[in-house]
């Protein structure tokens, strides 16, 4: 569960920032072989919300022990909480999964519903030097 999704056809791994910037696209051209799949991050994500939620209720619970006023707890059960969702969000990246996409036509899939090349200037350098050696 907690690493970067790879491209389920040639098995190349994504980066963080791929992952990121991809976050709002259903289906993922891989840059490496061309090959179109789908973003599947639900069961990613209850586990990851699962873990995150346990361990802030007993954060929370420990604060709550620890502290004999009520007033003077709640601002370390916002902190907790806060980060707690900034933690999830970092996260997010290490539970996402690409699946092979099954009995669809990818023509009836909207252009901006796909995520095109997302390759960072090394991997666009070294695709034109290829390019170039090719010619």
């Amino acid at each position: 569960m907690f690493k970067l999704p790879v491209c389920p056809y040639c098995n190349t791994v994504y980066s963080y920032k791929d992952v990121k910037n991809n976050r709002n696209k259903k289906i993922i051209k891989c840059y490496h072989c061309k090959n179109k799949f789908k973003k599947n991050n639900l069961k990613g994500y209850v586990v990851l919300a699962l873990i995150i939620i346990i361990l802030t209720v007993a954060l929370n619970l420990v604060v709550l022990n620890l502290t004999a006023d009520f007033i003077t707890s709640i601002i370390p059960l916002m902190i907790i909480s806060v980060f707690a969702v900034i933690i999830f969000i970092i996260l997010t990246p290490f539970f996402s999964d690409y699946k092979k996409i099954k009995n669809i036509d990818i023509k009836e899939i909207p252009r901006e519903l796909i995520a095109e090349n997302p390759v960072n200037k090394k991997q666009k350098r070294s695709v034109k030097n290829r390019q170039r050696k090719n010619k």
